[in-house]
């Protein structure tokens, strides 16, 4: 299990930031200087840095390595008999009228990271933590290359570039106007995502956003790929869980105002017979009404079960209320709560709540620091740079492979091919599913406005590790 902050270990300030960090921001004077330990690579298999231009700092690395088909390991071929390729149900299959080219003796794959190198004192000990957090992503991409590298079938080339803002986004894929790259992973900023969404669309390149899960980015592209679940998926799941395991006469959708109801979500007549009770509390009367509100509400057979589908930073003196009010009016009566992913992320008097009472969460990434796999990797990674890997290091590991396995396996559409499957990483799994934002389906000729990794579990948080509730 993993705990709430994940924080790295300091080790001689950062050892791992000011390492990369130092060789990104060297690269003029050191064109073939690796930028992780590896054994000295083949002509054909070099690590460049070049930066051409100081002020839009411009290709930071390019990683190549060889066509080796017939090192494909045995587990591979395994799985390829167990997990046959799916042809795509109609309505979301590929579909161009576009004369693109795209060079066909390789994959390559583009990742745009916000460094921002030119922000960075180099003669300083530490750099800024914002960049930090993308160099132990990076680094997470080059644990996932170097694992891979043996085992591909297909040439894959990885060019990576720092691009901070859309300015620099629209200057990197500039070099990519008439030859585009198959995988484009990144930008960061919303507004980078929408404009690089919008240019991989015109040029037919599936483009994985790690860090912004947003329906608004894009319309009717089934080539954007959202790589964590967005709102809606987290509201299905609870709303599955929710009812598999509890009475629906027991269960409460609360809600701040009619206006920002989502019983239309939960209570959908066309997926659920019965419906759950809404009850709409105003926050001025959590936080200040002298009569019982929650207490008020519970059963007196069975848990009671509260939904509260709230995760913005604006409910966050709600959610504290509203679990004051449970921990103070519940009794001996069992109460349980259902929240979002994004609770995590508030003031530290929710994560005690968390801990002390029956709150289940949704998550897309949580680390099960038990299983052998996060052992060997955590392993791995401290024996390479003397220090644990951050969930930065880990969630840049998982995109890597799985986008390397799924160009290598399915082609540089996988998204169309993957809908049937579910590939696990370290920190997550890949769920591919079509997202509808008008509600159409493929069963009635629905257009796909993009793609998003629906995979999200259920937990508990106990003495600040996580226990997934199935």
């Amino acid at each position: 299990m993993t705990s709430v902050q994940n924080h790295l270990l300091p080790l001689n300030g950062n050892s791992i930031g000011i390492l990369l960090f130092c060789l990104l921001i060297a690269g003029t004077s050191c064109a073939t200087r690796k930028i992780v330990n590896k054994p000295v690579p083949k002509p054909a298999d070099k690590v460049v840095i070049n930066h051409k231009n100081p002020e839009l700092p411009a290709k930071v690395d390019t990683l190549v390595w060889k066509e080796n088909k017939d090192k494909i390991s045995k587990a591979d071929k395994a799985e390829d008999k167990t997990m046959p390729k799916e042809i795509p149900p109609t309505g979301i299959e590929k579909k161009s009228n576009k004369k693109i080219t795209k060079e066909e003796s390789l994959f390559r794959i583009v990742a745009l990271l916000p460094f921002k190198t030119v922000e960075n004192d180099s003669n300083a000990t530490k750099i800024n933590s914002s960049s930090l957090r993308y160099v132990h992503f990076f680094a997470g991409m080059q644990m996932a290359v170097q694992e891979l590298e043996h085992t591909t079938g297909q040439k894959i080339v990885v060019n990576v570039h720092d691009a901070p803002s859309i300015d620099e986004v629209k200057s990197n894929l500039n070099k990519y106007e008439y030859r585009p790259p198959h995988l484009i992973i990144g930008p960061q900023k919303s507004d980078a995502v929408k404009y690089a969404a919008e240019w991989a669309k015109n040029h037919e390149t599936s483009i994985i956003s790690p860090w912004v899960s947003s329906s608004s980015i894009t319309d009717k592209n089934p080539f954007y790929i959202q790589a964590k679940a967005g709102l809606n998926a987290h509201y299905n799941l609870i709303n599955t869980h929710a009812r598999k395991n509890f009475p629906v006469e027991n269960i409460f959708l609360i809600s701040r105002s009619l206006e920002e109801s989502k019983e239309w979500i939960f209570n959908d007549s066309t997926i659920y017979a019965q419906k759950i009770e809404e009850k709409i509390i105003k926050e001025s009367d959590l936080a200040s009404s002298n009569e019982l509100i929650v207490g008020s509400i519970l059963k007196e057979n069975g848990p009671t079960v509260f939904i509260l589908p709230m995760s913005s930073n604006k409910d966050e003196n709600f959610i504290y209320h509203f679990l004051r009010r449970v921990s103070s009016e519940k009794d001996k009566k069992e109460v349980i709560v259902y929240g979002m992913y994004k609770w995590l992320e508030m003031k530290s008097d929710i994560i005690e709540y968390l801990n002390v009472q029956k709150i289940r969460i949704s998550l897309s990434n949580y680390i099960d620091n038990d299983q052998n796999e996060i052992k060997t990797f955590k392993r791995r990674y401290f024996e390479k740079y003397r220090e644990f890997p951050s969930e930065d290091v880990l969630e840049g590991y998982d995109i890597m492979k799985y986008s390397i396995q799924s160009l290598n396996t399915d082609g540089p559409d996988f998204q169309f091919k993957n809908i049937n499957k579910t590939v696990p990483c370290l920190e997550t799994s890949f769920q591919i599913r079509p997202v509808y934002k008008s509600g159409k389906t493929p069963e009635n000729s629905g257009e796909v406005d993009y793609f998003e990794n629906a995979f999200v579990r259920i937990v508990e948080l106990r003495n600040n590790k996580f226990r997934v509730i199935d």
